[in-house]
């Protein structure tokens, strides 16, 4: 591994995303009911299936067309990481779209030096809140823990009701 370059991504070079290999394997679920985060004995497998980024694609596309921005992690020419960070959610708040780092890059730092990028830029708008879908994985949601996030008392009813099986999580700035 070279030594990784973060940079505000070009919406033009959002296709890189298909450089990322997303896939892991989770020992445990997670699941938030009734104000607790329970951890569940149910592993969950993630393919690197590029269908995954075709599904995507589109959204993000619009959303940094619409005034979200993206950072990426590049190895050389490589994306190894990307964040993409949508300031419009609702006033003073900002959601973190997507946060992915590539399997032989992971546990390397990419994930926090990402995550600190929108961090700053929300903060640097005068945001108050953080919002995330996390995908209910052990490496997922320790990450956002780990970063001061907690599950949505009150989660967004839309994306609720789009994303049913992601924790919603917050993070006060």
């Amino acid at each position: 591994m070279n030594l990784i370059e973060i940079r505000l991504l070009d919406p033009s070079e959002l296709d890189k995303i298909y450089q990322i290999n997303r896939a892991e394997e989770s020992e445990h679920r997670y699941r938030y009911t009734n104000g607790k985060l329970d951890i569940l004995d149910k592993p969950l497998s993630i393919t690197a299936d590029p269908t995954f980024w075709d599904r995507h694609f589109d959204e993000w596309k619009q959303a940094l067309n619409s005034g979200a921005e993206a950072f990426g992690a590049f190895d050389d020419e490589t994306l190894s990481g990307i964040v993409i960070l949508d300031p419009n959610l609702g006033p003073g708040t900002e959601r973190i779209l997507a946060l992915y780092v590539d399997l032989n890059h992971r546990l390397s730092g990419i994930a926090k030096s990402l995550y600190l990028k929108v961090q700053d830029a929300a903060r640097s708008r005068g945001s108050r809140t953080l919002y995330v879908c996390a995908t209910p994985t052990d490496s997922s949601i320790n990450f956002y823990l780990s970063q001061g996030f907690e599950p949505a008392s009150n989660p967004d009813a839309a994306l609720l009701e789009n994303q049913p099986d992601d924790i919603h999580m917050t993070k006060q700035l």
